[in-house]
C-alpha cells in the first residue's frame, strides 16, 4: 500500500509511512479540512477472504464507532475513520514521539517503569469499564508525546464485549495479540478476557525492569508454549536490587491462571501505586540521599480580618496518601511567628460548612499582544491571610492588575505570551490536603476518590489530594465557600508581574519543588506533605505551585486568546491542569506548561481560589 503516498484518502492527503506491521500500515498525513498532521491506519484486507471481507468491512465500522467514545488523556483518540476502495481506516492524532518499544533494550529503574505504566494502567481501567479489551497491549502500542506522556494505541484489534463479538467471523473464538504478550489463555485460544490485559501489562513491565522478555524462542508457537508452561524466570534474576514487593506484584500480574491474578486494572493500580506512593517497606524505598526541609513558619500579618462562621468540631481524618491534619478553627486569628500548626484530633461528628456564594473571574479577557515587557511591579511584603469557613485554612492575598501570561518560548499551546488583567482574589496557601478533602466527603457533599491511592493511611493525610475529578476539586472548593482558580489566577499566584520562569525566579533543583530531575531519579518519588519548600514560594508566598500533584483550574483546555493553532484535543473536552507533578521533569513544573486531563487522573489534585471581598 506505499503506492498511497501523494494520494489523498477523503480530506487526508498521505505524506509519508510511519510504521507496518501485520495488520495495518500506518501512515503520516495532512488533514486539509482542520491544516493539521494526522496519522492515518489503513488496515491491511488482502488476507481476508473475500468472502467475509463484507462483514468484515461492517465488524471494522462498528469497532471504530466504539473507539471513537472512548475518551481517556492516555488513550490516542480516533478522530475520524473511512473506507478507500475497501480499505478501511483510521484517523489518529500525530504524535512524534515515538513509541515505548524505542526506549526498551536495557533495564529502566523499577520507580521510572512504574511511572510511566501507571496511566496505561488507568487507561486499560477505563476501556475496561467501557467493556473494551485490549487484546495487544505491548510497547510497540504504548506511543509518546513530545512532553513524554504515554498514550495507548491499536484499539483496532479490541472486541466490544458482548454476546455477538465473544466469537470471531469464523464462528471460532479469536486468538489475537502479539505471541510474546499473549496471557496462557489467548495462547490456547481460550476465551480471554479484561485479565488478559492485565498480564500484557505485566509481561511489558517486566521487560522494562529487566531489559528482557520473560519468554523468548525461536519460533512464535514455542513462545506461547512457554506462556502456557513455563515458570516465570524471577526478575532478580536478570537485575540485582529489585525489591521483593516489585516482584511479587509482576508474579501476581504474570500468574498463569486469570483467577489467580488481579482481577480488575484498579487492583494492579494500587498495587503499582503503594509500591512508592502509599506506604513502603525500608526494601522499596528509593536510596538517595535526602535533603532535610524545614516546615514552613506561618508569615507574619500586617492586617487580618475576622470572618465568624458556625464552629466546626476539630477532627482526623485517616486518609490513604496523606498525613493526618486538622481542621476545625471558630474564626481566623493571626499566627505569631513560629507557632507551630494546629493538629486535628478525633471526633465522630462533623457539623457542615456554610455556604457562601461567590465566584472568582478575572477580567478583562485577554487579549494577544506582541513584544510584551515583564514589568518590575514591587509586590506587597505584607499578605493578609483569611480564613475560610471557620477552618483556619489559610489563603493568600493576590493584588489586581495585569501581568504576563504565556510564553512564546515553549509549547504551541502556551502561546502567545499575553497580558491579562485579574482583579483582587485569595488563593489557598496550600494543595488541598486528603484530610481536607475527607472532611468534605464525611459531611456528605464530596465523593471520595475513586482509587484511594492513600486515601486510607494516616501517615499520609497532609499530603495533596488527587485521582479526583474536575467536578469533585469544584464541588469540594464550592462547599468551602470558593472556587477553582481560573488559569489566569494560578498564572499569575505562581509568576507575579515579573514573567519568572517558576515560582520562585529562575534555576530548579530538589530543595524547591517535589520533580523528576533529568537523571530520571525522583526527588522523593512520591507526593509530599504540603507547605515543605519554603525555597519554592511564590511571590505571594503560595506554595506547591511547581510540583507535588498536577492542579485543576477553572476552565476548558483551548487556544489563548490569538493563537490560531488548532489542536484535536482543545474544545470542551478536557480540563486545564497546571504545575506538573512528581513524576515530571523540570519541564514539568514550569509556571507557563499547560496540561489537559479528561477524567480521573492520578498524580492531579487542587487549591481553592476565592474572589476578595
Amino acid at each position: 500500500m506505499s503506492d498511497l503516498i501523494g494520494q489523498s484518502l477523503g480530506r487526508y492527503h498521505i505524506l509519508e509511512q510511519l510504521g507496518e506491521g501485520g495488520m495495518a500500515i500506518v501512515y503520516k498525513a495532512y488533514d486539509t479540512r482542520l491544516e493539521t498532521d494526522v496519522a492515518v491506519k489503513v488496515i491491511r484486507t488482502e488476507n481476508i477472504l473475500p468472502s467475509v471481507l463484507e462483514r468484515a468491512l461492517k465488524r471494522f465500522e462498528r469497532e471504530a464507532k466504539a473507539l471513537a467514545k472512548l475518551t481517556h488523556p492516555n488513550i490516542v483518540k480516533v478522530m475520524d475513520y473511512g473506507d478507500h476502495e475497501g480499505k478501511p481506516y483510521l484517523v489518529l492524532p500525530y504524535l512524534p514521539g515515538g513509541t515505548l518499544k524505542e526506549k526498551l533494550g536495557k533495564p529502566i529503574p523499577w520507580q521510572e517503569a512504574i511511572q510511566i505504566l501507571l496511566p496505561i494502567a488507568e487507561a486499560l481501567d477505563y476501556a475496561h469499564s467501557q467493556n473494551m479489551v485490549h487484546r495487544d497491549v505491548k510497547p510497540a502500542n504504548i506511543l509518546l508525546t513530545e512532553r513524554g506522556q504515554p498514550m495507548l494505541t491499536d484499539f483496532g484489534i479490541a472486541k466490544v464485549l458482548d454476546v455477538e463479538e465473544t466469537m470471531d467471523l469464523t464462528g471460532t473464538s479469536a486468538a489475537v495479540g502479539t505471541p510474546e504478550y499473549m496471557a496462557p489463555e489467548q495462547a490456547t485460544a481460550k476465551t480471554a478476557d479484561h485479565r488478559a490485559d492485565i498480564y500484557a501489562l505485566g509481561i511489558v513491565l517486566y521487560e522494562m525492569i529487566t531489559g528482557r522478555k520473560p519468554y523468548s524462542a525461536d519460533t512464535p508457537m514455542a513462545v506461547l508454549i512457554m506462556h502456557a508452561r513455563d515458570p516465570l524466570p524471577r526478575p532478580s534474576k536478570f537485575v540485582s536490587g529489585i525489591p521483593v514487593a516489585v516482584e511479587k506484584v509482576l508474579i501476581k500480574a504474570l500468574a498463569k491462571s486469570p483467577d489467580d491474578r488481579y482481577q480488575s486494572m484498579v487492583e494492579m493500580v494500587t498495587a503499582l501505586e503503594r509500591l512508592f506512593g502509599g506506604k513502603r517497606s525500608e526494601s522499596s524505598k528509593v536510596n538517595r540521599p535526602q535533603k532535610k526541609e524545614k516546615k514552613p513558619k506561618p508569615e507574619k500579618i500586617s492586617s487580618q480580618r475576622n470572618w465568624d462562621y458556625k464552629r466546626v468540631a476539630p477532627f482526623v481524618i485517616f486518609t490513604g496518601l496523606a498525613l493526618a491534619a486538622v481542621i476545625g478553627f471558630p474564626k481566623l486569628i493571626s499566627q505569631p511567628e513560629n507557632t507551630p500548626k494546629p493538629i486535628l484530633t478525633q471526633t465522630k461528628e462533623i457539623i457542615p460548612e456554610p455556604s457562601i456564594t461567590t465566584t472568582v473571574t478575572a477580567k478583562p479577557s485577554a487579549t494577544a499582544t506582541k513584544n510584551i515587557t515583564p514589568t518590575a511591579t514591587p509586590l506587597p511584603e505584607e499578605i493578609s491571610d483569611i480564613d475560610l469557613v471557620g477552618n483556619a485554612i489559610p489563603m493568600r492575598f493576590v493584588p489586581a492588575g495585569d501581568f504576563i501570561m504565556g510564553s512564546d518560548d515553549w509549547y504551541d499551546d502556551e502561546k502567545p505570551a499575553h497580558q491579562v488583567y485579574v482583579d483582587d482574589y485569595y488563593i489557598d496557601q496550600y494543595e488541598v490536603t486528603n484530610a481536607l478533602f475527607a472532611a468534605c466527603a464525611e459531611s456528605g457533599t464530596c465523593q471520595s476518590p475513586h482509587y484511594p491511592n492513600g486515601f486510607d493511611i494516616s501517615e499520609y493525610a497532609n499530603h495533596p489530594v488527587n485521582y479526583i475529578t474536575w467536578g469533585q476539586a469544584k464541588i469540594y472548593c464550592e462547599w468551602r465557600g470558593a472556587d477553582l482558580p481560573t488559569e489566569a489566577q494560578w498564572e499569575k499566584a505562581a509568576r507575579g508581574t515579573d514573567g519568572r520562569t517558576y515560582p520562585w525566579g529562575e534555576g530548579l533543583d530538589c530543595s524547591k519543588a517535589n520533580y523528576t530531575p533529568e537523571n530520571l531519579i525522583p526527588c522523593v518519588g512520591e507526593t509530599r506533605e504540603v507547605g515543605v519548600y519554603d525555597g519554592g514560594k511564590s511571590p505571594y508566598g503560595v506554595y506547591d505551585l511547581a510540583g507535588n500533584v498536577w492542579e485543576y483550574v477553572n476552565g476548558w483546555y483551548d487556544a489563548y486568546p490569538g493563537n490560531t493553532d488548532i489542536k484535536y484535543n482543545y474544545g470542551e473536552m478536557n480540563r486545564v491542569i497546571r504545575g506538573g507533578a512528581y513524576t515530571h521533569h523540570s519541564n514539568g513544573p514550569r509556571s507557563s506548561l499547560r496540561g489537559y486531563v479528561g477524567g480521573q487522573v492520578v498524580y492531579v489534585g487542587f487549591r481553592c481560589a476565592k474572589d476578595a471581598p
